[in-house]
């Protein structure tokens, strides 16, 4: 699969938060020798060793919650379509339905929400970000001028309480393209 830039941070981002959630050393735990070694890289260290060994599950850390599926081809929106990103490549939790493009908070707690949606055909592309029935946040992708196509990058903080719902909503009756085809894609995961 190749990976763009506004999808790498998406990733590292992801990647680490699960590494702080599963393997991250309490303060004050560094033990090193003056001139060998330095307490942060002692630390990771330690956590480079203990991945193989560590399950978030048996080290009592929350199982977590986690998403990230793309748009599948092009599609056309019309009117208030909640936009249903069907290629699922992660689900931890099994949190967020393809069916109907809403993901479903499987606890307490914070959670980083990410949307890269790319305008097809030189449109422009209007969309909210809903948690539950309410608007939390508005998206717009511009008309491209120059290029085929334009996109925008969102990412939001949410404090969601378990079985809230988030989803992204299109907000024009205008009838706009979005570009799939792992140009555009809806991810989320637990923080803490």
């Amino acid at each position: 699969m190749r990976l763009y830039p506004a999808n790498m941070l998406s990733y590292v981002i992801m990647a680490v938060t699960v590494l702080w959630t599963c393997y991250h050393v309490e303060a004050g735990q560094c033990d090193a020798v003056q001139g060998k070694t330095t307490c942060i890289t002692e630390d990771l260290l330690k956590m480079l060793m203990g991945m193989n060994k560590c399950s978030c599950k048996s080290t009592g850390h929350r199982k977590g919650a986690a998403f990230f599926a793309f748009l599948k081809g092009v599609k056309s929106f019309t009117g208030n379509d909640v936009l249903k990103f069907e290629e699922v490549t992660t689900n931890i939790g099994h949190a967020y339905n393809p069916k109907t493009g809403v993901f479903t908070a499987p606890e307490n707690g914070v959670y980083m929400i990410s949307c890269v949606l790319m305008g097809s055909a030189s449109t422009h592309v209007h969309y909210y970000l809903y948690k539950n029935n309410n608007i939390f946040s508005v998206g717009f992708t511009s008309r491209s001028s120059v290029h085929q196509a334009s996109s925008s990058t969102n990412n939001w903080i949410l404090e969601l309480k378990k079985r809230d719902q988030v989803y992204i909503k299109h907000r024009s009756s205008a009838k706009e393209k979005v570009h799939g085809d792992h140009h555009s894609y809806f991810s989320g995961f637990l923080i803490q």
